[in-house]
């Protein structure tokens, strides 16, 4: 973790952004199985609880390290799965705007979970419960890991909207067009079209 500690804040930032949506998008995706489930919920776990620690200390070794084996665990957990809505959504947006992936991840990532909690909300308790964000019924789930990210995105200071990003309103149909092709959106655990997609950049914008 010594070796991480001179890296802008940023970069800390949108990587550990990036992390945490590896670990939320492959517990739940349609290829989700027992093995990489069990790496998507260890890494959200380290994942979680360490990442406003290295945002506010950039010396904590302990939380930098941890960190590091949340990301590798949620690396691990894509290889034997595979992602989702936030991914398709994010590239076309790097694409065409050259936008920081994890900074695309961090505005999109909220509205995703939101829009999949009707879907899988019993999952996403799961995670809620395991970090201690939830003591009630899976239908808050989404919009508890939505506020959590959401939180973290303000913590870093990253912008939340995509407006903030020079994103043109009229250029979201074609980001949705693209989006839909994207194969990370075809493994989503709730179906996403164009129609769908476009709801999402909406949200965001």
């Amino acid at each position: 973790p010594e070796v991480t500690v001179s890296q802008p804040r940023t970069v800390t930032a949108v990587t550990g952004i990036d992390a945490l949506s590896h670990a939320l998008e492959s517990y739940v995706c349609t290829r989700r199985n027992p093995l990489s489930q069990a790496f998507a919920r260890e890494a959200w776990r380290a994942l979680e609880q360490n990442f406003d620690r290295v945002l506010r200390n950039p010396n904590d070794l302990e939380a930098r390290g941890a960190m590091q084996i949340g990301a590798y665990f949620a690396g691990a957990a894509i290889e034997n799965s595979m992602l989702g809505a936030c991914h398709a959504c994010a590239n076309p947006l790097t694409a065409h705007y050259g936008l920081t992936h994890g900074l695309a991840i961090g505005i999109l990532l909220p509205h995703v979970l939101r829009f999949n909690n009707a879907t899988v909300g019993a999952l996403y308790a799961e995670l809620a419960h395991d970090v201690g964000l939830l003591n009630g019924d899976a239908l808050a789930a989404g919009e508890v890991l939505a506020q959590r990210i959401a939180g973290f995105v303000q913590t870093a200071g990253l912008p939340s909207r995509l407006a903030d990003c020079g994103i043109s309103r009229g250029i979201l149909p074609v980001l949705a067009e693209e989006a839909a092709q994207q194969w990370t959106g075809r493994y989503n655990p709730r179906p996403v079209s164009d129609k769908e997609l476009l709801q999402l950049y909406e949200a965001a914008y």
